[in-house]
C-alpha cells in the first residue's frame, strides 16, 4: 500500500512508533496494550515512545486523530466543493470508507472506545470527530433544499450510516482469523461495500414523489 497514513505526518521513527501502536491498540485495546511491545514492534526503546508521543494516552488519541484529521478533511472538502447533494453523498461514503480501509487498525478501536464510552476523548477530539458529521450534515441538509432529500434527522442518518462502516471492517479482522466462507463470513468487496452503503444512504433520504 505504500506509505502509512501516519507517515504523511510524521516520519522516520515517529511513524514507525505510530503504526506499531495502532496494531497493538487494535488488538488488544487500550487498556492491555504494552508499550514494551510497541516499542519492540517498532524497534524502538520505550524512551523514544515517550520522546515522541509524551505517554500511552497521548499516542493512542493520535492514532484515532489521524483519522478523524483525514476523514474530517476530506468530507469538508466534498460539502464544500460543487455539486448536487446525491453525488456529495455518495462521495462522503466513499471517502469514509476509503480512509477506514488504509486504517484497519482504526474500527476495533472506535468499537471498543465507544462500547466503553469513550473515556479518553477530549473536546479537541471530539471535535474532530464531530467535523465528519457537520460535513455529511451540509450535504443532507442542502439535499433538502434542493427538494431531492427528504427531510429527515441528519445526526440519526448519521448513526444509521457510520456503525455498518465499522463493523464491515471489523468483520475483516474475525475473517482472518477464522477459516469460514459462508452466511456472515461470506467473502464480500470493498467495492461492492461502498456501493450498497451509497444506494442504502440514498434509498434512506429519497424523497417520495
Amino acid at each position: 500500500m505504500g506509505q502509512t497514513p501516519a507517515a504523511t505526518a510524521v516520519h522516520g521513527t515517529a511513524a514507525a512508533i505510530f503504526t506499531a501502536a495502532a496494531e497493538e491498540f487494535a488488538a488488544h485495546g487500550f487498556d492491555a496494550a504494552g508499550v514494551d511491545r510497541i516499542a519492540a514492534r517498532a524497534s524502538v526503546n520505550k524512551a523514544m515512545i515517550y520522546y515522541h508521543f509524551q505517554n500511552k494516552r497521548a499516542l493512542y488519541i493520535e492514532v484515532l486523530r489521524d483519522m478523524f484529521r483525514s476523514v474530517g478533511a476530506r468530507a469538508r472538502a466534498i460539502a464544500d466543493g460543487p455539486g448536487p447533494a446525491p453525488v456529495k453523498l455518495d462521495a462522503w461514503i466513499d471517502a469514509v470508507i476509503d480512509e477506514a480501509a488504509q486504517r484497519p487498525w482504526f474500527p476495533p478501536m472506535m468499537l471498543r472506545e465507544l462500547a466503553a464510552g469513550a473515556p479518553r476523548f477530549d473536546p479537541d477530539t471530539f471535535a474532530m470527530m464531530n467535523a465528519v458529521f457537520a460535513a455529511v450534515k451540509d450535504v443532507i441538509e442542502q439535499g433538502q433544499r434542493e427538494g431531492v432529500f427528504a427531510q429527515v434527522d441528519p445526526l440519526m442518518t448519521h448513526l444509521t450510516i457510520m456503525p455498518p462502516i465499522l463493523i464491515f471492517f471489523a468483520r475483516e479482522r474475525v475473517l482472518a482469523h477464522n477459516q469460514v466462507d459462508e452466511g456472515l463470513a461470506a467473502p464480500r468487496h470493498l467495492d461492492e461495500f461502498v456501493r450498497h452503503m451509497q444506494a442504502s444512504a440514498r434509498g434512506m433520504l429519497r424523497k417520495d414523489p
